[in-house]
């Protein structure tokens, strides 16, 4: 998320890894996550799609309006529900936990908000993630 942050702050002008590994090494001194890298590589491949499902589910706000950390944050998070095998409630309650340490005070709240109304659209389960909303239900034909 820091990365993201970073990356997004100085308007995609600096190579994506360069603000990863700056990351790594002045923030986490060092420390690689594989799991940090794939949410990172994820969210950029992902980031104009991700913007666009942002806008559905903050639509009160514009993109632009929306302060930095919790764009970086709300971003982050609807890539890890919609790509990772994370179960939803987990990544809802990591992100406001984030939210809390990291945004305004009203962020947390805002990012709950975000996250379980697009949760409760892709049909994930507090447990398991299920298909997309848009993907055609799969029947056996008792014939074939």
């Amino acid at each position: 998320m820091q990365a993201l942050f970073a990356y997004t702050q100085r308007e995609e002008t600096v190579a994506p890894e360069e603000c990863y590994q700056h990351v790594v090494a002045c923030v986490n001194e060092g420390k690689q996550s594989v799991f940090a890298h794939q949410l990172y590589t994820l969210t950029l491949q992902h980031y104009k799609k991700m913007r666009v499902v942002l806008r559905a589910y903050a639509s009160q706000f514009s993109f632009e309006k929306i302060a930095p950390i919790n764009r970086a944050i709300l971003l982050c998070g609807l890539t890890e529900m919609k790509y990772m095998e994370t179960p939803a409630l987990v990544v809802i309650n990591e992100y406001i936990e984030i939210a809390k340490d990291y945004g305004e005070v009203k962020s947390a709240s805002f990012v709950n908000g975000v996250l379980d109304s697009f949760r409760a659209n892709i049909g994930k389960s507090t447990d398991t993630a299920t298909k997309e909303p848009d993907e055609p239900e799969v029947t056996e034909d008792p014939t074939a």
